[in-house]
Protein backbone atom coordinates (compact mmCIF):
# COMPACT_ATOMS: atom_id res chain seq x y z
CA UNK A 1 0.00 0.00 0.00
CA UNK A 2 1.09 3.64 -0.80
CA UNK A 3 2.27 5.75 2.00
CA UNK A 4 0.55 9.20 1.55
CA UNK A 5 1.10 12.93 2.82
CA UNK A 6 -1.43 15.00 2.91
CA UNK A 7 -0.37 18.63 3.47
CA UNK A 8 -3.24 20.80 4.27
CA UNK A 9 -5.54 19.95 7.15
CA UNK A 10 -8.74 21.87 6.37
CA UNK A 11 -12.01 20.69 5.22
CA UNK A 12 -9.86 19.37 2.19
CA UNK A 13 -7.17 17.74 3.22
CA UNK A 14 -9.35 16.44 6.95
CA UNK A 15 -11.51 14.67 3.64
CA UNK A 16 -8.81 13.30 1.59
CA UNK A 17 -7.64 11.50 4.76
CA UNK A 18 -10.68 9.66 6.20
CA UNK A 19 -11.30 9.14 2.73
CA UNK A 20 -7.79 7.48 2.07
CA UNK A 21 -7.58 6.11 5.88
CA UNK A 22 -10.56 4.28 5.00
CA UNK A 23 -9.20 2.53 1.98
CA UNK A 24 -6.23 1.36 4.25
CA UNK A 25 -3.56 3.41 2.76
CA UNK A 26 -0.61 4.78 5.41
CA UNK A 27 -2.00 8.62 6.20
CA UNK A 28 0.27 11.02 6.78
CA UNK A 29 -1.18 14.78 7.80
CA UNK A 30 0.81 18.09 8.19
CA UNK A 31 -0.78 21.10 9.64
CA UNK A 32 0.10 24.50 10.03
CA UNK A 33 -2.11 25.57 13.51
CA UNK A 34 -2.20 22.92 15.75
CA UNK A 35 -4.60 24.82 17.89
CA UNK A 36 -7.01 23.90 14.55
CA UNK A 37 -6.71 20.86 14.98
CA UNK A 38 -5.94 19.61 18.17
CA UNK A 39 -8.52 16.58 19.17
CA UNK A 40 -7.11 14.96 15.21
CA UNK A 41 -3.45 15.86 16.87
CA UNK A 42 -3.83 14.19 20.43
CA UNK A 43 -5.84 10.78 19.42
CA UNK A 44 -4.05 10.66 15.48
CA UNK A 45 -7.60 10.32 14.71
CA UNK A 46 -10.02 12.01 12.28
CA UNK A 47 -13.78 11.85 12.74
CA UNK A 48 -15.93 11.63 9.26
CA UNK A 49 -19.89 12.41 8.49
CA UNK A 50 -21.99 12.43 5.63
CA UNK A 51 -20.67 10.51 2.46
CA UNK A 52 -17.90 9.15 4.60
CA UNK A 53 -18.49 8.13 7.96
CA UNK A 54 -16.46 6.48 10.53
CA UNK A 55 -13.05 7.44 12.55
CA UNK A 56 -10.38 7.20 10.94
CA UNK A 57 -6.60 6.39 11.88
CA UNK A 58 -3.29 8.60 10.82
CA UNK A 59 0.02 7.13 10.34
CA UNK A 60 1.49 10.64 11.08
CA UNK A 61 0.53 14.09 12.32
CA UNK A 62 3.12 17.00 12.06
CA UNK A 63 4.58 20.19 10.81
CA UNK A 64 7.75 18.78 10.18
CA UNK A 65 7.84 18.79 6.30
CA UNK A 66 11.46 16.98 5.97
CA UNK A 67 9.85 13.60 7.78
CA UNK A 68 6.54 13.62 6.20
CA UNK A 69 8.11 14.49 2.30
CA UNK A 70 10.99 12.22 2.75
CA UNK A 71 8.78 8.78 3.56
CA UNK A 72 6.15 9.37 0.86
CA UNK A 73 5.30 7.61 -2.34
CA UNK A 74 2.38 10.52 -3.56
CA UNK A 75 2.22 13.64 -1.88
CA UNK A 76 -1.56 15.64 -1.89
CA UNK A 77 -1.64 19.48 -1.93
CA UNK A 78 -4.86 20.50 0.00
CA UNK A 79 -4.31 23.96 0.56
CA UNK A 80 -5.55 27.20 -1.05
CA UNK A 81 -3.69 27.86 -4.71
CA UNK A 82 -1.93 31.05 -3.15
CA UNK A 83 -0.21 28.82 -0.99
CA UNK A 84 1.63 26.26 -3.78
CA UNK A 85 4.17 28.63 -4.66
CA UNK A 86 5.55 28.47 -0.71
CA UNK A 87 4.80 24.99 -0.54
CA UNK A 88 6.82 23.64 -3.36
CA UNK A 89 9.93 26.05 -2.22
CA UNK A 90 9.90 24.42 1.36
CA UNK A 91 9.17 21.14 0.37
CA UNK A 92 12.00 21.11 -2.89
CA UNK A 93 14.91 20.09 -0.87
CA UNK A 94 12.99 17.04 1.15
CA UNK A 95 11.80 15.40 -2.61
CA UNK A 96 13.12 12.20 -3.78
CA UNK A 97 13.77 10.63 -7.60
CA UNK A 98 9.74 8.87 -8.56
CA UNK A 99 7.21 10.73 -6.42
CA UNK A 100 4.47 12.35 -7.90
CA UNK A 101 2.70 15.29 -6.42
CA UNK A 102 -0.82 16.27 -6.65
CA UNK A 103 -2.42 19.42 -6.82
CA UNK A 104 -6.78 19.20 -5.44
CA UNK A 105 -6.94 21.48 -7.30
CA UNK A 106 -4.43 23.09 -8.95
CA UNK A 107 -6.95 26.18 -10.16
CA UNK A 108 -5.14 27.42 -13.02
CA UNK A 109 -1.47 26.80 -13.77
CA UNK A 110 -0.90 25.16 -10.42
CA UNK A 111 1.17 22.41 -11.94
CA UNK A 112 3.23 24.21 -14.30
CA UNK A 113 3.88 26.48 -10.77
CA UNK A 114 5.43 23.78 -8.88
CA UNK A 115 6.87 21.75 -11.40
CA UNK A 116 8.92 24.94 -12.47
CA UNK A 117 9.89 25.96 -8.40
CA UNK A 118 10.69 22.59 -8.02
CA UNK A 119 13.02 22.47 -11.22
CA UNK A 120 14.52 25.57 -10.66
CA UNK A 121 15.72 24.56 -7.55
CA UNK A 122 16.16 20.46 -8.17
CA UNK A 123 16.84 20.57 -11.98
CA UNK A 124 17.87 16.93 -11.97
CA UNK A 125 15.12 15.51 -9.32
CA UNK A 126 12.74 12.91 -11.18
CA UNK A 127 9.46 14.37 -10.09
CA UNK A 128 5.81 14.16 -11.71
CA UNK A 129 3.34 16.88 -10.69
CA UNK A 130 0.09 17.27 -11.63
CA UNK A 131 -3.26 18.87 -10.33
CA UNK A 132 -7.09 18.07 -10.85
CA UNK A 133 -9.51 20.23 -11.99
CA UNK A 134 -11.56 20.63 -9.35
CA UNK A 135 -11.72 19.23 -5.35
CA UNK A 136 -12.80 15.79 -5.64
CA UNK A 137 -14.48 15.84 -2.30
CA UNK A 138 -16.91 18.43 -1.19
CA UNK A 139 -16.35 18.98 2.59
CA UNK A 140 -16.38 20.99 5.73
CA UNK A 141 -14.72 20.64 8.33
CA UNK A 142 -16.17 19.83 11.82
CA UNK A 143 -14.21 21.55 14.61
CA UNK A 144 -10.96 20.39 15.82
CA UNK A 145 -11.66 16.43 15.45
CA UNK A 146 -13.74 15.91 12.18
CA UNK A 147 -14.85 16.84 8.34
CA UNK A 148 -18.31 16.93 6.98
CA UNK A 149 -17.92 14.97 4.07
CA UNK A 150 -21.16 16.32 1.45
CA UNK A 151 -19.96 15.07 -1.48
CA UNK A 152 -17.48 13.15 -3.22
CA UNK A 153 -17.76 13.90 -7.25
CA UNK A 154 -19.25 11.61 -9.61
CA UNK A 155 -15.88 12.73 -11.92
CA UNK A 156 -13.45 15.25 -11.87
CA UNK A 157 -10.67 15.25 -14.37
CA UNK A 158 -6.94 15.30 -13.63
CA UNK A 159 -3.11 15.89 -15.82
CA UNK A 160 0.42 15.74 -14.96
CA UNK A 161 2.47 18.26 -16.37
CA UNK A 162 5.56 16.51 -17.95
CA UNK A 163 7.51 15.99 -21.31
CA UNK A 164 5.58 13.04 -22.13
CA UNK A 165 2.32 11.37 -20.76
CA UNK A 166 3.20 8.64 -18.26
CA UNK A 167 0.73 6.02 -17.96
CA UNK A 168 2.26 4.42 -15.01
CA UNK A 169 1.77 7.43 -12.68
CA UNK A 170 -1.97 7.41 -14.01
CA UNK A 171 -2.65 4.07 -13.84
CA UNK A 172 -1.34 4.90 -9.78
CA UNK A 173 -3.48 7.95 -9.16
CA UNK A 174 -6.67 6.37 -10.98
CA UNK A 175 -5.93 3.01 -8.35
CA UNK A 176 -6.59 5.86 -5.11
CA UNK A 177 -9.15 7.49 -7.20
CA UNK A 178 -11.08 5.57 -9.30
CA UNK A 179 -13.33 8.86 -9.96
CA UNK A 180 -10.43 10.77 -10.82
CA UNK A 181 -10.58 11.13 -14.91
CA UNK A 182 -6.82 11.14 -16.95
CA UNK A 183 -6.65 13.80 -19.76
CA UNK A 184 -3.58 14.44 -21.42
CA UNK A 185 -3.54 18.69 -22.07
CA UNK A 186 -2.75 20.56 -18.41
CA UNK A 187 -4.98 23.21 -20.49
CA UNK A 188 -8.06 21.34 -19.83
CA UNK A 189 -7.56 20.61 -16.08
CA UNK A 190 -6.04 24.63 -15.40
CA UNK A 191 -8.23 26.63 -17.92
CA UNK A 192 -11.84 24.89 -16.33
CA UNK A 193 -11.33 26.08 -13.45
CA UNK A 194 -14.81 26.42 -12.46
CA UNK A 195 -14.87 28.21 -9.06
CA UNK A 196 -13.42 30.91 -10.76
CA UNK A 197 -16.22 31.74 -12.36
CA UNK A 198 -18.80 32.04 -9.45
CA UNK A 199 -16.98 32.51 -6.24
CA UNK A 200 -15.53 35.71 -7.15
CA UNK A 201 -18.68 37.90 -8.67
CA UNK A 202 -20.93 36.31 -6.41
CA UNK A 203 -18.54 37.91 -3.12
CA UNK A 204 -18.05 41.14 -4.61
CA UNK A 205 -22.13 41.43 -5.89
CA UNK A 206 -23.10 40.67 -2.19
CA UNK A 207 -20.35 42.64 -0.67
CA UNK A 208 -22.22 44.54 1.62
CA UNK A 209 -24.34 41.45 3.44
CA UNK A 210 -20.96 40.23 3.90
CA UNK A 211 -19.49 43.29 5.10
CA UNK A 212 -22.35 43.30 7.63
CA UNK A 213 -21.79 39.68 8.45
CA UNK A 214 -25.53 39.00 7.08
CA UNK A 215 -26.18 34.92 7.43
CA UNK A 216 -27.13 34.11 4.04
CA UNK A 217 -27.04 30.55 2.22
CA UNK A 218 -23.74 31.64 -0.43
CA UNK A 219 -25.57 29.50 -3.62
CA UNK A 220 -29.17 29.41 -3.10
CA UNK A 221 -29.84 33.05 -1.80
CA UNK A 222 -26.75 34.77 -2.87
CA UNK A 223 -26.72 33.67 -6.81
CA UNK A 224 -30.15 35.89 -7.69
CA UNK A 225 -30.88 35.53 -11.58
CA UNK A 226 -29.11 38.98 -12.07
CA UNK A 227 -25.69 37.81 -10.45
CA UNK A 228 -26.15 34.23 -12.50
CA UNK A 229 -26.40 36.12 -15.68
CA UNK A 230 -23.14 37.65 -14.70
CA UNK A 231 -21.52 34.57 -13.60
CA UNK A 232 -22.80 33.06 -16.97
CA UNK A 233 -21.25 36.10 -19.01
CA UNK A 234 -17.49 34.92 -17.25
CA UNK A 235 -17.94 31.76 -18.11
CA UNK A 236 -18.81 32.51 -22.00
CA UNK A 237 -15.76 34.52 -21.56
CA UNK A 238 -13.63 31.23 -20.60
CA UNK A 239 -14.74 29.35 -23.18
CA UNK A 240 -14.02 31.36 -25.72
CA UNK A 241 -10.32 31.38 -24.56
CA UNK A 242 -10.77 27.87 -24.60
CA UNK A 243 -12.13 27.77 -28.49
CA UNK A 244 -8.98 30.15 -28.92
CA UNK A 245 -6.62 27.76 -28.16
CA UNK A 246 -8.23 24.35 -29.96
CA UNK A 247 -9.11 23.43 -26.56
CA UNK A 248 -12.72 21.61 -25.82
CA UNK A 249 -14.33 24.43 -23.26
CA UNK A 250 -16.31 22.42 -20.68
CA UNK A 251 -19.25 24.62 -19.76
CA UNK A 252 -20.58 25.32 -16.09
CA UNK A 253 -24.03 23.77 -16.73
CA UNK A 254 -21.77 20.60 -18.64
CA UNK A 255 -19.64 20.21 -15.76
CA UNK A 256 -22.79 20.85 -13.58
CA UNK A 257 -24.34 17.80 -15.60
CA UNK A 258 -21.07 15.47 -15.38
CA UNK A 259 -19.92 15.91 -12.12
CA UNK A 260 -23.24 16.51 -9.95
CA UNK A 261 -25.53 14.55 -12.40
CA UNK A 262 -27.44 17.72 -12.19
CA UNK A 263 -29.52 18.86 -15.64
CA UNK A 264 -30.46 22.73 -15.38
CA UNK A 265 -31.63 25.09 -18.44
CA UNK A 266 -29.77 27.99 -16.79
CA UNK A 267 -27.57 29.08 -14.47
CA UNK A 268 -30.02 30.15 -11.86
CA UNK A 269 -31.56 26.99 -12.38
CA UNK A 270 -28.31 24.78 -11.98
CA UNK A 271 -27.57 26.54 -8.85
CA UNK A 272 -31.13 26.49 -7.07
CA UNK A 273 -30.06 22.27 -7.52
CA UNK A 274 -26.92 21.27 -6.72
CA UNK A 275 -27.61 18.98 -3.62
CA UNK A 276 -24.64 20.28 -1.35
CA UNK A 277 -24.88 23.74 -2.56
CA UNK A 278 -28.29 23.66 -0.16
CA UNK A 279 -26.72 24.26 2.54
CA UNK A 280 -23.50 26.29 2.56
CA UNK A 281 -23.25 29.63 3.70
CA UNK A 282 -21.61 33.00 2.83
CA UNK A 283 -18.37 34.25 4.57
CA UNK A 284 -18.89 36.65 7.14
CA UNK A 285 -15.96 38.44 5.84
CA UNK A 286 -14.41 39.63 2.24
CA UNK A 287 -11.23 38.99 2.75
CA UNK A 288 -11.72 34.65 2.11
CA UNK A 289 -10.55 32.10 -0.25
CA UNK A 290 -13.45 33.20 -2.80
CA UNK A 291 -11.64 36.49 -3.80
CA UNK A 292 -7.87 35.61 -2.27
CA UNK A 293 -7.40 32.15 -3.96
CA UNK A 294 -10.25 33.06 -7.07
CA UNK A 295 -8.96 36.52 -8.53
CA UNK A 296 -5.52 35.78 -8.38
CA UNK A 297 -5.33 31.75 -9.34
CA UNK A 298 -8.32 31.96 -11.55
CA UNK A 299 -9.69 34.96 -13.42
CA UNK A 300 -5.86 36.85 -13.27
CA UNK A 301 -4.58 34.09 -15.10
CA UNK A 302 -7.57 34.01 -18.03
CA UNK A 303 -7.21 37.83 -18.53
CA UNK A 304 -3.65 37.39 -18.89
CA UNK A 305 -4.17 34.50 -21.43
CA UNK A 306 -6.86 36.92 -23.07
CA UNK A 307 -4.52 39.55 -23.09
CA UNK A 308 -1.81 37.64 -25.01
CA UNK A 309 -4.82 36.70 -27.44
CA UNK A 310 -5.82 39.82 -28.04
CA UNK A 311 -9.51 39.02 -26.72
CA UNK A 312 -12.30 41.02 -24.84
CA UNK A 313 -13.09 39.96 -21.04
CA UNK A 314 -14.18 43.38 -19.44
CA UNK A 315 -16.47 41.29 -16.97
CA UNK A 316 -13.75 39.67 -15.81
CA UNK A 317 -11.34 42.50 -15.79
CA UNK A 318 -14.05 44.55 -13.89
CA UNK A 319 -14.58 41.62 -11.35
CA UNK A 320 -10.93 41.83 -10.91
CA UNK A 321 -10.31 45.63 -10.56
CA UNK A 322 -13.29 45.66 -7.94
CA UNK A 323 -11.68 42.38 -5.56
CA UNK A 324 -8.29 44.68 -5.48
CA UNK A 325 -10.31 47.59 -4.78
CA UNK A 326 -12.40 45.93 -1.60
CA UNK A 327 -9.08 44.21 -0.81
CA UNK A 328 -6.63 46.80 -1.17
CA UNK A 329 -4.89 44.34 -3.59
CA UNK A 330 -3.25 44.44 -6.88
CA UNK A 331 -4.19 41.18 -8.23
CA UNK A 332 -3.31 41.93 -12.00
CA UNK A 333 0.20 42.20 -11.32
CA UNK A 334 0.71 39.59 -7.88
CA UNK A 335 -1.52 37.02 -9.30
CA UNK A 336 -0.77 34.08 -12.27
CA UNK A 337 0.01 35.64 -15.19
CA UNK A 338 1.01 33.81 -17.93
CA UNK A 339 4.63 35.90 -17.48
CA UNK A 340 5.02 35.45 -13.66
CA UNK A 341 4.06 31.12 -14.23
CA UNK A 342 6.55 30.23 -16.95
CA UNK A 343 3.77 28.73 -19.07
CA UNK A 344 5.03 27.54 -22.03
CA UNK A 345 4.25 29.47 -25.62
CA UNK A 346 2.93 26.93 -27.22
CA UNK A 347 0.48 26.19 -24.95
CA UNK A 348 -0.98 29.80 -25.80
CA UNK A 349 -1.35 29.24 -29.42
CA UNK A 350 -4.47 28.17 -31.47
CA UNK A 351 -4.83 24.35 -31.76
CA UNK A 352 -1.26 23.41 -30.04
CA UNK A 353 -0.62 20.08 -29.36
CA UNK A 354 0.72 19.19 -26.23
CA UNK A 355 3.94 20.45 -25.62
CA UNK A 356 7.10 19.69 -24.18
CA UNK A 357 7.93 21.45 -21.05
CA UNK A 358 11.24 21.71 -22.66
CA UNK A 359 9.76 24.23 -24.99
CA UNK A 360 11.22 27.86 -25.02
CA UNK A 361 9.53 29.46 -21.68
CA UNK A 362 7.91 33.11 -20.99
CA UNK A 363 10.50 34.84 -18.89
CA UNK A 364 9.62 34.12 -15.44
CA UNK A 365 9.51 37.40 -13.39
Amino acid sequence: MYNISIIGSGNGGRAFAAYLSKKGYKVNLAFRDKRKIKSIYNYKMVQSEGEISGTFKLNLITNNYKKLVEQADIILLVVPAFAHKEIAARIAPYLHDGQIILLNPGRTWGAIEVYNIIKLKRPFLDIHVGETQTLLLTSRAVKDYGVQVLRIKDSTDFCFYSNYPNYDVYHTINEIFPELNPVYDIRITSLNNIGAMIHPATVVLNSGSIHRKQDFLFYREGVIPHISRIIEEIDKKRCMILDALGVKALSFLRWVEEVYNVRAQDFYEAFQKIPPYATIKAPKMLKKRYLTEDVPTGLVPLWSIAQYLNLPTPTIESIINLTDLLLNTEYKRTGRTVRRIGVPLKLLKPKSPIESVNDTLITIL
